[in-house]
């Protein structure tokens, strides 16, 4: 089996100008060799005699890897408002990732894996009569426990996995002991919550405050154009390689027998120094 998120890289030769900018340019490099160490440390993007927990790491990163590629894309070409909803899914994933990865035992990745039986009968049992004759026609089967219905205490514990808030999963997290004692491993995610999940869902969300995210800026030719300030593109370029370098490290150090290399944390240096710059900007 391969795991093959390799389009990305024909999507990366199509970056847009704001990848001259040196923060936009040293995040995204950190991106690419964050992405790039994680797949070297497991041989490649081939993948043979996963585990079931393997398997399913292996579909989460790919996961994440995407909608990072999506996010560079996007912020390269200083399409932030889109950028900032792609944000927003990598802190999500990178928290409920993180929450899994470092547990003790296997007692949340088993309400993780319940969470697709309710959200699979939720989503089967609301299909009109019109959507299952077409549904039917793709060939995919319907199998009986997607279209029962789930007693109160069924459907409670197939949900245990949506009682803890992302903002609350955030700050347990933070509390675990982390997998392994370096700068990176002790990067916290439950402060990125209200700059990057509570703010960038009012674009999701399409309400007011997203609206006045948009203001008229100057452009090189000296147009007015109606835009995000132009510094965002640097800035999501920085939240999403810290998000990646965390989600990565974690994936080799928490379910992969891999060589525990210093890539990350030497790459997580180079992001601290950028960040500073930045600020001091």
């Amino acid at each position: 089996m391969t795991a093959d998120a390799g389009s990305r890289y024909h999507v990366l030769d199509h970056l847009g100008p704001y990848i001259r900018h040196p923060p936009v340019a040293e995040c995204y490099e950190i991106l690419d060799e964050c992405f790039s160490g994680y797949h070297s440390a497991l041989g490649g993007h081939t993948r043979k005699d996963e585990t079931p927990v393997r398997h399913l790491v292996t579909r989460l990163l790919y996961i994440s890897e995407t909608t990072s590629v999506s996010a560079r894309l996007s912020a390269s070409w200083a399409l932030s408002l889109p950028a900032m909803s792609l944000i927003r899914n990598r802190y999500e994933q990178a928290v409920r990732f993180s929450w899994l990865a470092r547990q003790s035992d296997h007692q949340e990745l088993v309400k993780f894996l319940g969470s697709y039986y309710a959200k699979a009968n939720q989503v089967f049992r609301s299909l009109t009569p019109a959507q299952r004759t077409e549904f039917a026609k793709t060939g995919a089967e319907l199998h009986d426990w997607m279209d029962s219905d789930p007693t109160k205490e069924q459907r409670a514990f197939l949900k245990r996995w949506e009682a803890l808030s992302l903002e609350s999963m955030a700050s347990k997290r933070d509390a675990l002991p982390p997998l392994a004692d370096t700068r990176l491993d002790r990067a916290t995610l439950a402060d990125l919550y209200t700059p990057i999940y509570r703010q960038f869902s009012s674009v999701a969300h399409f309400d007011a405050y997203a609206a006045r995210m948009l203001a008229l800026h100057r452009a090189p030719s000296g147009e007015l154009v109606l835009a995000p300030d132009p510094w965002w593109p640097a800035t999501l370029a920085m939240y999403d390689a810290l998000l990646s370098l965390i989600q990565c490290n974690e994936a080799l150090l928490a379910f992969e027998e891999a060589p525990k290399t210093i890539i990350f944390s030497s790459l997580y240096e180079r992001w601290c120094v950028a960040a500073r710059k930045m600020t001091a900007d």
